[in-house]
């Protein structure tokens, strides 16, 4: 509780709070400060904080004067106001958060009230990034707050829109829309090409809460099909994490394109429900039936792996979304065993021309790759020690994004012809599996930067050309990088030094030290490890490091 004059004078810049204005609080005022003394807390969380500003009985001032203002909260960004609530519509702790938060993330959560509205932003979001649209029944209620608090997260990684309207929950294609409880659909703009067709989308089948949206968001977020080459039992993915089953799809090299296909359609179809992994046989030596071609293992523990046999996808999906099919299959398979091993041979036959016809349907399109040296198992640790600096690109032939990357490293490569010291390379995965297991390659695609064959730096930027471009040279500069004199510090904060980065946009932090600071001196030091390649650092600690 402040005065008018403590309030205002204290309020920091870029920091929110939301105020309250009173004489003296009448009993009908009572309940609805009750509700924002609750609300404090959850505010707090994040850097809001809660205000009742005591006026004087003879201040007439703008929020203190009018009676009509007696009757409403403001919401402040330092000193500049951001939006004012009536208190009727702050009726509790949920409201409270969700309006204000709301109000924060104006810029970052777009609100939509048609179909045409919706297209529009996941047009522009097509290839970029991915979008999470949320309906809402009414504004205010713990499903707006918990919407608004995965939106304060999660905000710069994902598109998120919100809706109050029931027809346009219609419209985006749910089925049997309850216009009475709240939705969330995740939809995958990243992956989307095709400016025609909407952007696939998978909606949240649980509660719409904070944690169910959280636990949605990691799903998502999870590879679509993982490799696998080891022991499926000692295979651990977010799925199993989360207590979902996860099913691994039996491959070996002769099928593995359709394998492929297969895994991916199913895992589609199963998302936010179970994992999928593509096993190879012929990495893994497994003590199963050469006919087994699905493997499920459950997230209980000390539950073994069960191997099935299964005639098709449906039956896969069919396996997670019905426990109990997994006893009957096995069944039939003791009982029916000659007859599916002849099955197994036609299967094949079948299977075999199916591959052939995929592989020449399929083929990708040429790259210019010339400028990007390819290392194998033997020039691996060579090539590293060759130059200065190596970036490796870590990919698999196979896999989608791998090359859409692929094609943005082609067009670094040539950006960056001719830099002295820099060496940009590529190490296809499934080709040799063994390199990217020692450099503990776990997903693709993934972009290490090494330093003379020792400190390595993993990229986990956006994938476009700019954005590489910009890691790859930032991390060529020594983070932080050692100012000799002023007019070098100087120099620095003005964007002039290191003169080869005044072309690319980067965040800079300079750090000035005296002799006592040897300590934090060293933190910054450790701090630049980290984050070289994302930003530039100086640092200054000369006897007249006062006069900056």
């Amino acid at each position: 509780e402040l005065s008018p004059q403590e309030y205002f004078s204290g309020l920091q810049a870029g920091r929110a709070s939301l105020a309250y204005f009173s004489h003296n609080v009448s009993p009908g005022a009572q309940p609805f400060l009750e509700q924002i003394e609750n609300s404090a807390e959850a505010l707090q969380d994040y850097g809001i904080s809660v205000v009742k500003v005591n006026c004087p009985k003879e201040d007439i001032s703008r929020y203190c004067g009018k009676e009509n203002a007696l009757r409403k909260a403001y919401l402040f960004r330092g000193n500049m106001l951001i939006r004012e609530f009536p208190t009727d519509a702050l009726f509790d702790v949920n409201s409270i958060v969700a309006n204000v938060l709301f109000a924060l993330l104006f810029n970052e959560v777009k609100y939509v009230e048609t179909l045409a509205d919706l297209q529009n932003i996941e047009n522009v979001l097509k290839g970029r990034s991915n979008m999470v649209f949320a309906y809402v029944p009414a504004t205010g209620t713990a499903e707006h707050r918990a919407v608004m608090e995965a939106a304060f997260v999660y905000g710069t990684v994902h598109q998120f829109v919100l809706t109050t309207e029931a027809t346009l929950l219609k419209d985006t294609g749910s089925d049997e829309p309850d216009a009475s409880s709240a939705r969330l659909l995740f939809c995958h703009c990243q992956r989307a090409t095709d400016l025609a067709q909407p952007c696939r989308r998978t909606a949240m089948e649980q509660a719409l809460t904070m944690l169910n949206i959280h636990r949605h968001l990691k799903l998502m977020g999870a590879p679509l099909v993982t490799e696998v080459a080891e022991d499926p039992e000692k295979v651990s993915t977010v799925h199993l994490q989360l207590g979902l089953p996860l099913v691994f799809i039996l491959s070996q090299k002769e099928t593995y394109e359709a394998d492929r296909r297969t895994a991916e359609f199913v895992a589609w179809q199963l998302l936010g429900k179970a994992g999928v992994a593509l096993l190879s046989r012929d990495l893994v030596d497994l003590n199963v039936l050469l006919r087994s071609n699905v493997a499920l293992k459950t997230p209980d523990e000390g539950v073994p792996i069960k191997y099935l046999v299964l005639e098709d996808t449906d039956e896969v999906i069919t396996l997670v979304e019905d426990k109990n099919k997994v006893e009957q299959i096995q069944e039939d398979e003791e009982e029916d065993e000659e007859d599916e091993d002849e099955k197994e041979n036609n299967n094949q036959d079948i299977q075999d021309d199916q591959v052939v016809e995929a592989v020449s349907r399929d083929k990708k399109r040429e790259l210019p790759l010339e400028q990007i040296l390819v290392l194998t198992e033997e020039t691996f640790h060579s090539a590293l020690l060759e130059t200065a600096q190596t970036v490796v690109l870590f990919y698999a032939s196979w896999e989608a994004v791998s090359l859409a990357v692929l094609r943005s490293y082609t067009e670094v490569a040539d950006h960056l012809k001719g830099t002295p010291g820099l060496l940009l390379s590529r190490v296809n995965c499934w080709d040799w599996p063994g390199v990217c297991t020692k450099e503990n390659v776990t997903q693709f695609p993934t972009i290490k930067i090494y330093e003379k064959g020792e400190r390595s730096v993993m990229y986990n930027g956006m994938w476009g050309t700019e954005e590489l471009t910009s890691f790859i040279m930032l991390s060529r500069v020594p983070c932080p990088v050692k100012l000799a004199t002023i007019e070098e510090a100087e120099g620095y904060l003005r964007g002039e030094f290191p003169s080869e980065l005044s072309s690319y946009h980067h965040t800079s932090l300079l750090g000035v030290f005296s002799a006592a600071t040897s300590e934090a001196r060293e933190a910054f030091e450790e701090a630049g490890n980290i984050l070289s390649g994302h930003v530039t650092m100086g640092m200054y600690f000369e006897d007249d490091a006062l006069a900056l």
